[in-house]
């Protein structure tokens, strides 16, 4: 087992990165790899600890592929950190995996770190890619705007 660590700078302040992980209307923009889409009716997005975060990603190719994010909450310090826990269950090979994203704005630039496990050594690979293409359209979807 282990843990998967991203960073990623955005051109765009602290609270616009901040709001495309909580603001439904856009988590449903760009959640998901290239070639996969967020069923808007799916996103459940709780501010606070102990509140659920949900959506379902859907293949755009074949509808039948579907991945739930059936996710809890644990920390919530806004602006600043959001924590869940997902599983156990079928889609995350009955752990419990906890998401970690991190905020630091420096000169009106947002510096994201994810970190996400325990995952096994053989799905950190394809984790990494898809969240990577994930958030390569989020950076498209805040280009639009800063």
């Amino acid at each position: 087992m282990t843990e998967l660590v991203i960073a990623r700078q955005f051109s765009a302040p602290k609270t616009a990165v901040w709001a495309a992980f909580v603001e439904p209307e856009i988590i449903v923009q760009w959640w998901g790899p290239q070639g996969w889409s967020v069923n808007e009716e799916s996103v459940v997005f709780e501010a606070k600890v102990g509140g659920r975060h949900e959506l379902e990603m859907v293949q755009i190719e074949n509808p039948e592929a579907m991945v739930p994010l059936k996710a809890v909450i644990t920390s919530f310090d806004e602006y600043e950190c959001l924590v869940s826990a997902d599983g156990p269950h079928e889609m995350t090979l009955d752990l419990v995996i906890e998401t970690r994203i991190e905020f630091k704005e420096f000169a009106g630039q947002t510096m994201l770190t994810l970190t996400q496990g325990p995952l096994p050594y053989e799905v950190v690979d394809s984790s990494t890619k898809a969240w990577h293409s994930a958030l390569g359209k989020l950076e498209a979807l805040l280009s639009e705007y800063f």
